[in-house]
């Protein structure tokens, strides 16, 4: 079982080559690979899940930044190796303003309102970090950039 998911045949279709090179470097040839997949679908199901494995881990391990946006909040999280750190910004519940709407968050920028509250915070992973980020991006986060960070960092 893959440890965070599987990948779907659409993707390891788009990753063929990475696949075979994979295959080989765990010595399984191409016409193996094919017998494999006839006689013993099982292993080969749980060779698929290691390469998912590999693949995952490898973009969560490159993921520095995350975020999530609600309608009365917005997070971003910097994702270091030991600890995460939160900005965010909470708006209260009478306040007309929704975060998820990208036109007002423009405008925000020029005006903003008064009444929102900085949120900052900062937790050491309980889980193995790459483990925590996927739990966190199956939750409504999503891998981002520095960009909304650093606009509430300073």
């Amino acid at each position: 079982m893959a440890k965070y998911r599987t990948l779907t045949l659409d993707e390891l279709q788009s990753m063929e080559k990475e696949f075979v090179d994979f295959l080989v470097l765990n010595g399984i040839p191409g016409d193996d690979w094919v017998k494999l997949k006839n006689k013993d679908p099982e292993k080969a199901d749980s060779i698929c899940d290691a390469f998912s494995d590999v693949v995952f881990t490898k973009i969560l391990k490159n993921c520095r930044y995350i975020e999530r946006h609600a309608p009365k909040q917005i997070v971003s999280i910097f994702c270091d190796e030991n600890k995460m750190f939160l900005m965010g910004l909470d708006a209260p519940e009478d306040m007309i303003i929704d975060f998820t709407d990208k036109v007002e968050i423009e405008k925000l920028k020029a005006n903003p309102p008064k009444g929102l509250q900085t949120v900052k915070s900062e937790k050491e992973y309980s889980t193995e970090r790459e483990v925590e980020i996927w739990e966190m991006l199956n939750n409504g986060f999503f891998v981002a950039n520095q960009k909304l960070y650093m606009a509430l960092f300073t």
